[in-house]
């Protein structure tokens, strides 16, 4: 038997659901990946994401898409291992979904219960004069999230409320955070409709008539049922959603050279002494919450090739002898 949701999640700080990563795994081996010689290149056990009742680390999944990415050279391997990811309803969160009687009903009871399946509230709903918004998120801890994981999760969310209208629905228009990278027609296939690059947020958008799509197996009693039964779980599941708010918050003021404890305290409407000592009951500090921070900025930087002067900034350094210090103690690429 798994560890607990509780205590699998405590030990390792973010986790994702086992039935994730495993659906990950699958979707991978559908493309032909080896995943257990991967697995043995990257140093985690294969298992580590095939059982289903475990959580595995964020960082761990993340990886393991780097290394996919690193085997097959695939420049939208997100939207690949989306296309031969299967939909049904095999998870908690993804019922909750499906048996609601509409397509909004649905998104906002699994969205409640989201950590249930996710490392944190990786998606979230907000209004619109004119559409309905599903905002795609990016928690990360150590290592950040590559655009390709963005990507497999808009795919998976497309397929799953298709699968749940019997094909009808569809999207007004997609838009990533991060630039075109080519191939177009990929990303019309994937998600049948406009989608647009270099935006604001990442996002769903999701007209009144597609929002009020009655669903194929809606359910109301079996619903109520399994609303009981997630929300039991939830209370369960430690979100450490006090930690990830301090990270969230630690990388918006970062780049703005605010990054004390004072700062990030005042931001968050309380004081430093209280901030520490909830950090503290979380097994954590902000001193370290500031290091991990600025480790997944140096290295989402370095990947995208960014220039030494922008990743300074990105990552609070004013000083290029701390800046070069940091690059070294985190094993990252000598910039010049």
């Amino acid at each position: 038997m798994g560890e607990s949701p509780k205590k699998a999640r405590t030990d390792s700080g973010l986790n994702v659901s086992g039935a994730w990563a495993r659906g990950v795994v699958n979707a991978f081996e559908s493309l032909g990946l080896d995943v257990e010689a991967l697995c043995d290149k990257i140093g985690i056990d294969l298992g580590t994401f095939t059982d289903t009742s475990g959580r595995p680390p964020r960082d761990a999944l993340g990886r393991f898409w780097r290394g996919a990415l690193a085997e097959t050279g695939d420049r939208h391997l997100g939207l690949s291992a989306g296309e031969v990811w299967p939909a049904r309803a095999d998870h908690l969160v993804i019922l909750l979904l499906t048996s609601a009687e509409t397509v909004g009903e649905g998104l906002e009871a699994s969205l409640r219960f989201q950590e249930l399946l996710s490392h944190g509230r990786v998606l979230t709903l907000s209004e619109h004069p004119v559409y309905h918004i599903l905002q795609m998120h990016k928690i990360e801890h150590d290592l950040p999230v590559t655009v390709h994981e963005v990507e497999f999760l808009a795919v998976i969310v497309m397929k799953v409320l298709r699968f749940a209208t019997s094909g009808r629905f569809s999207a007004l228009e997609v838009h990533f955070e991060h630039p075109y990278r080519g191939n177009i027609q990929k990303y019309t296939r994937a998600f049948d409709c406009s989608v647009l690059f270099g935006r604001q947020k990442s996002a769903i958008l999701v007209d009144d008539e597609a929002w009020s799509l009655p669903l194929t197996h809606r359910n109301q009693a079996l619903h109520g049922e399994l609303r009981g039964v997630a929300s039991g779980l939830h209370a369960a599941l430690d979100s450490h959603a006090f930690v990830d708010v301090v990270r969230d918050r630690i990388k918006l003021l970062l780049p703005r050279g605010q990054s004390s404890i004072e700062a990030v305290a005042a931001a968050l409407h309380t004081t430093p002494r209280t901030l520490q000592r909830r950090l503290q009951d979380e097994n954590t500090s902000f001193r370290a919450l500031v290091d991990a921070a600025r480790r997944s900025i140096l290295v989402g930087c370095v990947e995208r090739n960014q220039a030494p002067d922008e990743i300074m900034r990105h990552a609070g350094y004013t000083n290029v002898r701390s800046f070069r210090r940091a690059m070294k103690r985190w094993n990252l690429s000598d910039i010049q």
